[in-house]
């Protein structure tokens, strides 16, 4: 099964689904964030309430300021959401630079605890020098799921390196993502980029790889795999002119 075997209103609805299925993954990360923002509230009042109850209180300057920071936090993760969520509205071509693209969509991904606490990361991503023509929207979603690819694959690797780095070959700008997972096993390389093909259990739907290169087609963009180690996921779109 390929993407022509599948009508284009079809692969258009999943690629809609999956940008609001990455979103509820970033949430889950920011619910995580906002608990840790709400805790640095809530305990300097409890604390105020608790000594007002005595009828004194103390350190209410170094309270108040713990309190403040607090709702920083939470202000901060909230935008974060929002802005995330308006970039998925881009849906236009645009010129962009993707290696600001990348380093936003990593950023994000610090909400992950996994990505956060457990992953070696390192970036060659120079900023100013490439530009592509896409769709913002579809751009980040399909970077954003070779960055899952790999998250997956590490997960069970000894090494938990992550590496993203930009270059250019043949008039095209190549945005690279190395991970030293095992890599897909040889029964489904072959037809990894096929729809509902997944070798990583049945939580996994098999269409990350798929919407990836569907995202990026309309832009003449492609995502090609070279075994490891490490093992390499890249997408390629020409250079804007």
């Amino acid at each position: 099964m390929s993407m022509a075997t599948l009508p284009p209103p079809v692969v258009e609805a999943l690629i809609r689904r999956e940008r609001m299925a990455l979103v509820g993954r970033l949430l889950r990360g920011l619910v995580h964030n906002l608990s840790g923002g709400l805790q640095m509230v809530r305990l300097p009042l409890d604390l105020m309430e608790l000594q007002a109850a005595r009828g004194g209180e103390a350190d209410l300057p170094q309270k108040l300021s713990a309190i403040q920071q607090g709702v920083q936090r939470l202000a901060r993760e909230l935008e974060t959401l929002a802005q995330y969520n308006a970039a998925l509205q881009r849906t236009e071509a645009e010129t962009l630079d993707p290696a600001e693209v990348a380093g936003q969509q990593l950023e994000l991904w610090r909400a992950n605890m996994f990505f956060k606490h457990e992953v070696e990361l390192e970036k060659d991503l120079p900023r100013g020098r490439y530009r592509v023509t896409a769709a913002f929207a579809d751009l980040a979603l399909a970077f954003n799921q070779l960055v899952a690819n790999a998250l997956d694959s590490l997960e069970a690797a000894d090494k938990r390196k992550l590496t993203v780095r930009l270059a250019d070959r043949d008039e095209h700008v190549i945005l690279a993502v190395d991970d030293e997972g095992p890599g897909p096993r040889a029964q489904v390389a072959e037809t990894m980029f096929d729809p509902f093909v997944s070798d990583k259990g049945p939580e996994h739907d098999g269409l990350g790889l798929f919407l990836a290169r569907a995202a990026v087609a309309p832009w003449q963009g492609e995502i090609t795999w070279e075994p490891g180690p490490p093992c390499t996921f890249s997408l390629s779109l020409p250079r804007a002119r």
